[in-house]
């Protein structure tokens, strides 16, 4: 029988899980409640309910940030797709093939999700140039990220294991243990999606395809409701609408209507702000979304517009001063959740959101009060002045040009000091948050970045989810939790040879990381199988590897990774084709991870 600590332990992190599945709780603040939920229910002292936020796996990951910042900011990421999409040239293969082995390169120094997020805006523009779908390529570069992640300790899950191994068996994972055991499940992972994943996926278009700089084509006019031309609505002076602001007018929010210019004495006024007053005679460009003629009719007598008789083509919005552009929330980004009315997003960015791209399909009506989600691809059209300022903001990516000016002229440095925290991390033994920090340092005394960009790149929910998590391997362990979930999965698979006891915990860890972030499966899981390792005739590092390795194997849904949810939108993914996609890789994964762990686990360091 449990005691009963260990039922609150369960039954918090049930909770805790229950809130995370069902997405009715921001992750870093469910860690939050349930740390003070085992502080307040007696399970943890206060000190060691906050003691997350001192351990070396927080500090690790806030200067892997900086130090992926910094390589961000002098352009080294950028430089490197550039030039391998150069060398695919017309070739969809060679094109998959590189942008793949970048993101997955990439992954070994920094973040999974942004890894991801800087290949994916240089692929979606080379694609684009060859005329390949972006959704041949986007699952292909989140699915490299992934991989890229297990053979490095610099992955969130990775750094999580290896701290609670040394605090429970005395024992650290090293740079050269993952890279050891991770090398042949990462690479035969990614010779499946460069030789098979892309070539199986659907060939779709969204707006990432669409888009163009200068011209609009056929699909777009499609996607924004212009395939028959844009509608031209004159303001007659009796009508409600004179002398009103454009923001004031309702046509957007009340009437779902796009005003994306105006004809006014000769002159046209595209991309109009919302303070622009509208007056008697002014012809009104509007995009009609999904409205039909009837629809648009009904409004224009409401309100007193003349509907005139010719069409515009969509063509006219191609003037030099503004354009189209595709934009995705960023990792970094504080816009979850909020819609564009209480951003003001119009008045804030100068820009208008003409659809929004979710799950699959667009979205034309409501969306100045539909909530944002991380995923999203927001169409927007505005004056190219605007979308360039847009381009340094760290809200947001956008899919195509050029963002603020990069310090070409650190590159050098900032490739010295990455491989140089890479390599004393693998030949020394001294802490990787020691040598991390160390770097992330030296990235802000060379000018590779200023300390308000090393601010601004850290991901603040990641670092308070991981320190909420951490204390819970405390709770697990004082409260007998692991020892008794251990003994129950024993009592089903003892006497079974390492091997398969190995195969059973990485199938788990892979099953968890679908529902569960990556780092709550560590945590979690982790210690479980660390302690069912010995009985079972496995070092506890061997175990703690596997599971560490598993994790990454996120690959079934848009929602067990952030990669996976970053390429959604721009993509034009539904879910069914992240599991069709990824149930290969998902077996193939957890096969090699075992059979690596179990084949190179002597040769590992003691």
């Amino acid at each position: 029988m449990l005691p009963l600590s260990a039922v609150w332990l369960l039954l918090v992190s049930m909770l805790m899980a229950g809130l995370l599945v069902s997405g009715g709780l921001r992750p870093d603040l469910a860690a939050l409640i349930l740390v003070l939920g085992l502080s307040f229910g007696g399970v943890l002292s206060p000190q060691e309910a906050f003691s997350g936020f001192s351990r070396s796996a927080v500090i690790a990951l806030i200067a892997l940030f900086i130090l992926t910042a910094g390589l961000n900011r002098t352009g080294v990421s950028r430089i490197l797709g550039e030039r391998l999409s150069r060398w695919a040239g017309n070739s969809p293969p060679r094109l998959v093939a590189g942008m793949t082995l970048v993101s997955a390169m990439l992954s070994l120094a920094m973040n999974s999700v942004t890894a991801a997020a800087v290949v994916m805006p240089i692929a979606v523009q080379a694609a684009r140039q060859i005329g390949l779908s972006p959704s041949r390529i986007l699952i292909p570069i989140a699915y490299g990220a992934l991989l890229g992640g297990m053979p490095t300790l610099f992955t969130t899950a990775n750094l999580l294991l290896s701290g609670l191994l040394r605090e429970s068996h005395g024992r650290s994972l090293s740079m050269l243990d993952f890279f050891m055991v991770g090398f042949l499940p990462a690479s035969l992972g990614l010779v499946w999606v460069i030789g098979v994943t892309w070539r199986k996926l659907p060939e779709r278009s969204p707006v990432g395809q669409w888009m163009h700089l200068h011209r609009l084509n056929r699909e777009l006019a499609e996607l924004y409701g212009l395939k028959n031309g844009l509608v031209e609505l004159l303001v007659e002076p009796s009508s409600p609408l004179s002398g009103v602001s454009l923001g004031e007018s309702g046509l957007a929010s009340r009437y779902h209507l796009t005003v994306v210019g105006i004809r006014r004495r000769g002159r046209l006024i595209l991309s109009p702000t919302s303070s622009e007053s509208l007056r008697p005679g002014d012809v009104l460009l509007v995009a009609t979304g999904s409205l039909g003629e009837a629809s648009v009719e009904e409004v224009a007598q409401s309100l007193r517009l003349r509907k005139l008789a010719r069409l515009v083509a969509p063509e006219v919005l191609e003037a030099g001063e503004a354009g189209l552009v595709e934009i995705l929330l960023s990792p970094h980004t504080t816009l979850i959740g909020k819609t564009l009315r209480e951003l003001r997003f119009r008045e804030r960015y100068g820009v208008q959101i003409l659809a929004i791209w979710r799950e699959g399909r667009p979205i034309w009506v409501g969306l100045a009060d539909e909530r944002l989600r991380f995923g999203d691809a927001l169409l927007a059209y505005g004056p190219w002045q605007r979308i360039r300022i847009l381009q340094g903001d760290p809200e947001f990516i956008v899919l195509q040009g050029d963002g603020e000016p990069l310090r070409t002229s650190r590159r050098i440095p900032a490739i010295g000091i990455m491989l140089g925290v890479i390599g004393v991390s693998m030949l020394t033994s001294r802490s990787v948050a020691e040598v991390a920090m160390a770097g992330a340092v030296l990235m802000i005394l060379i000018g590779c970045l200023t300390m308000e960009e090393a601010y601004r790149a850290i991901e603040w929910p990641t670092v308070f989810m991981v320190a909420g998590l951490l204390p819970l391997s405390i709770a697990i362990s004082r409260t007998g939790a692991a020892e008794s979930l251990g003994e129950m999965l024993l009592q089903r698979i003892g006497g079974v040879p390492p091997w398969m006891g190995v195969l059973v915990f990485t199938g788990g860890a892979a099953i968890l990381t679908q529902v569960l972030s990556a780092s709550v499966t560590a945590v979690v899981w982790g210690p479980i199988a660390m302690q069912a390792a010995p009985v079972l005739g496995i070092p506890p590092h061997w175990m703690g590897l596997a599971v560490a390795l598993a994790t990454s194997a996120a690959f079934l849904t848009p929602m067990a990774h952030p990669a996976n949810a970053l390429v959604m939108g721009a993509g034009g993914y539904q879910p069914k084709d992240f599991l069709k996609a990824g149930l290969p890789l998902w077996f193939l994964s957890i096969a090699a991870i075992t059979i690596s762990t179990v084949g190179l686990g002597p040769w590992l360091p003691k």
